[in-house]
């Protein structure tokens, strides 16, 4: 793909963040130059930090809005894009951060692999979740990430889950609920977020399943593309859903 759509999807990242940022209750976000500073409050890594949608950062505003995370005393990261110039680097390797794994930003444009991920989770059933049934992605994302319900309760309250932009689906095997997804759409793209199938049922297409749902209706509500983060876990599922990688970003953390 081409460095236009790298630089498209880098600013939809922003976008989304920013977004979800405004309307949630305990969140901050400041922007400068390309550069944002999102803080949930959560002590998460990556619900806190620095996010750079441009390859050029100006090193002092980085250096700034860095510290300003810091002072808020969370769990926080930064993400910048590769060819990000040397004195930009400086300004991770100086602080107290540790280099953390690559993360891989991907965008789909062609639907055409969303319906056989579909099909092939027969036993599937997918629906959209009510902003009061907050607490029920956040369990089930929490079981499948490995962390504490709280924070997924605190990251996505109601009224966080009524943004018009926004969907929470759970998917259900004989009324058992195996697998959690998110979806916000806005101007002509779909973020995914919080895929997460717990450890006992991983392996049966239910990750991907929900996933095409998430991007099927962000396309149905005027979407073009998709774009996420994947972790290793996900990659290949992504890959199969006909997600391609254009970047991956470097990441430190400090925890």
């Amino acid at each position: 793909m081409s460095a236009d759509a790298a630089d498209r999807t880098a600013a939809a990242l922003v976008e989304t963040w920013r977004a979800l940022m405004e309307i949630h209750p305990e969140a901050t976000i400041e922007e400068s130059d390309g550069i944002s500073a999102c803080v949930t409050g959560i002590p998460a890594a990556g619900l806190n930090g620095v996010f750079c949608a441009t390859r050029d950062p100006d090193p002092d505003e980085l250096r700034r809005l860095l510290a300003a995370v810091r002072s808020r005393g969370v769990p926080h990261l930064l993400e910048l894009r590769p060819g990000t110039p040397d004195d930009a680097l400086a300004v991770a390797t100086e602080s107290d951060l540790v280099p953390a794994d690559d993360m891989p930003l991907m965008r789909l444009d062609d639907p055409a692999a969303l319906d056989a991920a579909s099909a092939a989770a027969p036993g599937l059933a997918i629906r959209e979740l009510s902003p009061d049934e907050a607490a029920l992605h956040a369990t089930v994302a929490a079981s499948g990430f490995g962390e504490d319900p709280e924070h997924f309760v605190r990251l996505l309250p109601p009224q966080v889950l009524a943004l018009d932009a926004l969907r929470a689906y759970v998917g259900q095997v004989d009324g058992e609920v195996v697998s959690t997804a998110v979806g916000v759409t806005l101007d002509d793209f779909v973020g995914v977020f919080n895929v997460a199938t717990p450890s006992r049922h991983r392996r049966r297409g239910y990750g991907a399943a929900i996933t095409a749902r998430v991007v099927s209706d962000g396309f149905a509500a005027g979407a073009s593309w998709s774009w996420l983060q994947s972790s290793p876990s996900g990659y290949g599922i992504y890959e199969r859903l006909g997600f391609r990688t254009l970047e991956r970003w470097l990441s430190w953390v400090r925890v």
